[in-house]
């Protein structure tokens, strides 16, 4: 079980330590901090870098949190502007693409682990098109391809859904 368990945290870091390994080399050097309500609901960050974002969530699954069971969820993605919608009078709302991955740590009777492949695709909103604030609210879904399930190899669908807002530095 410990092996698991360390496999597990050995996967979610190399996910993660990419992002910030590349966070001081931006070409766009933007960073946001944000609230993430969804199947991963919590602390949302985005690493700007010119043509593409890095994207990534960390908190609870609120699936499982109605059947009793405690999961801690994340995911990093590298997410593309692949049209924009004109909304007239200088407002624009980006679509968005990406790749990346999901992992969740359950805690329930023991300690498992799920890893899924993740195709995010949103549209977003930069309130500072119309004033000073520095915010972008975003909707993502993210229909993906379950790989690992409860520490087992289990190939099948994958889904997550996210509403949030990013406070842009």
């Amino acid at each position: 079980m410990k092996k698991k368990i360390a496999l597990m945290v050995l996967i979610f870091a190399m996910l993660v330590t990419p992002v910030f390994a590349l966070g001081g080399v931006s070409e766009d050097n933007s960073f946001g901090v944000g609230l993430n309500l969804g199947t991963n609901t919590g602390v949302g960050l985005r690493f700007g870098f010119g043509d593409f974002d890095i994207l990534s969530n960390i908190g609870f699954d609120v699936l499982n949190v109605f059947s009793g069971n405690f999961v801690l969820a994340g995911d990093v993605a590298a997410s593309w502007n692949f049209y924009t919608i004109d909304g007239g009078r200088g407002l624009e709302f980006p679509l968005t693409v990406g790749v990346g991955a999901n992992t969740a740590i359950a805690f329930n009777d023991g300690v498992s682990a799920s890893l899924s492949a993740i195709v995010p695709v949103g549209i977003e909103y930069n309130f500072s098109q119309i004033s000073d604030v520095p915010i972008t609210m975003y909707l993502r879904l993210a229909p993906g391809l379950r790989i690992i399930s409860a520490n087992r190899v289990d190939v099948g669908f994958a889904f997550a859904g996210y509403l949030g807002a990013i406070w842009n530095f």
